[in-house]
């Protein structure tokens, strides 16, 4: 049986000291399987099969329910497509991730469930072999069998770096990255930029809610559709949306779902901009896990408070949906890049990210003044910090951008501002500067008069 690391359930080298993905030690804890349900361990061989096809060229689709002429329900593990100059290639693969050898019974289901679906290439995988009467009865009727040694080959082709091809990916619009550039401060000229480029895994989930409950001696239905987008590295729902019926209590129209009707595809480095450095992260959760959260997370955040009156008085109920209430339409999952910008100047570091795709920002940390939450207008050109109208400030002599922090005040009436160099008592540049208004003597303060016109006009 393929090996699991044992605290993410991602598949791992029979020869591995630790896991790529969560960097769980296994040469102290080994590579037990049992702590992983076999519901995700099939979802891992299948998704890893998946891969595999993608890096083929075929358009994959998983765990797939298709109906046959008869109007019966099949479904399919995954199914590879491509599309030649002479017809369209379709491939279904059954997947079984266990460790005893599959018998002659499910080669006889699958290529009945072939023949059925008018499916000519089938590919049967298997992490524990097959018996001898399966792999006879798969040569007769021209079944592909993969057992342990294939599929350890298979797999390990996925191990090959890729950097410059993507899967399931969404474009990148090139006249988007210029609204990162902070011209919202009138002196962001100052800030040095640096830019990336990065994919990351989400899952994109409809759903359909209907649960119908008995109160009083009412009927009464608590319904909702929609779609709920799930980060494939956290395992977070970050985004919803509701077609119709009640709203669940989560993320919702934010600038994910604006992602949805982009088509995804396979993005190579001649899609890409080149200056850009890119990097492409990988889910750590399959699309078995991504449906159970979407599953538990509507339960949870699906509620109608229902208002009954009796003879007597008016009670209320809360009513929720079981689990077995939520139906999952469909799991795809697309990688969704983004553009960071730094922008860094003297003590202080600044970070706007949008997606690539629509120009949606997620972050910006230009958006508030760093003494309050006002929109800012300018970065002090002392320390680096942004600062709104209230709270910047310029040099009287040369007019240089500061904020309050760093702006030296003089005089008490009507008040000047001044920067570090000339407000301080040891510049000699100020010295130069400010002058006696009655003999024109240089002076090293900020005053009207020299000390000996000061003491003539007493």
């Amino acid at each position: 049986m393929l090996p699991f690391c044992p605290n993410c359930g991602a598949k791992v080298a029979s020869n591995a000291s630790f896991c790529l993905i969560c960097g769980t030690n296994l040469k102290t804890t080994g590579l037990p399987t049992s702590q992983v349900s076999m519901k995700e361990k099939g979802g891992f061989l299948e998704d890893s099969i998946a891969d595999y096809f993608r890096r083929k060229g075929f358009d994959v689709q998983t765990r797939l329910e298709m109906r046959d002429r008869y109007d019966t329900s099949h479904e399919i593990d995954v199914l590879a497509s491509k599309r030649e100059a002479y017809a369209t290639i379709q491939i279904a693969v059954e997947c079984k991730n266990v460790g005893t050898p599959v018998d002659i019974k499910e080669i006889r289901n699958f290529h009945d469930k072939l023949s059925a679906l008018g499916i000519t290439k089938g590919i049967s995988v298997s992490a524990g072999d097959f018996t001898a009467d399966a792999e006879s009865y798969a040569r007769t009727v021209g079944i592909e069998l993969w057992g342990a040694k294939a599929l350890q080959d298979k797999l390990a082709e996925l191990e090959i770096p890729q950097k410059d091809v993507i899967h399931d990916a969404l474009p990148v619009n090139l006249t988007m990255i210029s609204v990162l550039s902070p011209r919202h401060l009138r002196n962001s000229n100052v800030f040095s930029e640096t830019m990336q480029l990065s994919y990351r895994p989400y899952y994109f989930v409809d759903y359909h809610c209907f649960s119908q409950h008995t109160v009083a001696g009412n009927s009464v239905l608590l319904e909702s559709k929609g779609n709920v987008i799930i980060d494939g590295v956290t395992g977070q729902i970050v985004d919803s949306k509701t077609a119709t019926g009640k709203e669940p209590a989560l993320p919702k129209m934010g600038p994910y779902v604006e992602c949805i009707g982009i088509q995804p595809r396979t993005i190579t480095s001649a899609n890409l901009p080149t200056k850009l450095p890119l990097s492409a992260m990988s889910q750590r959760i399959d699309s078995v896990r991504a449906k159970d959260v979407a599953k538990i997370e509507l339960v949870k955040s699906l509620s109608l408070e229902y208002v009954y009156h009796t003879a007597r008085t008016t009670s209320r109920k809360a009513l929720k949906p079981k689990k077995k209430d939520v139906d999952i339409l469909n799991v795809q999952l697309v990688k969704i890049p983004f553009v960071s910008a730094t922008y860094r100047f003297r003590n202080y570091t600044y970070t706007r990210t949008s997606l690539a795709s629509t120009g949606r920002l997620v972050l910006d940390q230009t958006a508030s003044c760093v003494q309050c939450r006002n929109p800012p207008v300018l970065v002090c050109e002392n320390c680096g910090g942004i600062a709104c109208e209230s709270h910047s400030k310029n040099c009287e002599i040369c007019g240089k951008n500061l904020c309050t922090a760093c702006a030296i005040s003089k005089g008490i009436i009507s008040k000047r501002y001044y920067c570090a160099e000339h407000g301080g008592r040891g510049s000699k540049q100020a010295a130069v500067q400010l002058k006696c208004k009655f003999c024109g003597a240089e002076m090293r303060y900020n005053e009207p008069f020299c000390p000996q016109c000061r003491k003539a006009q007493r």
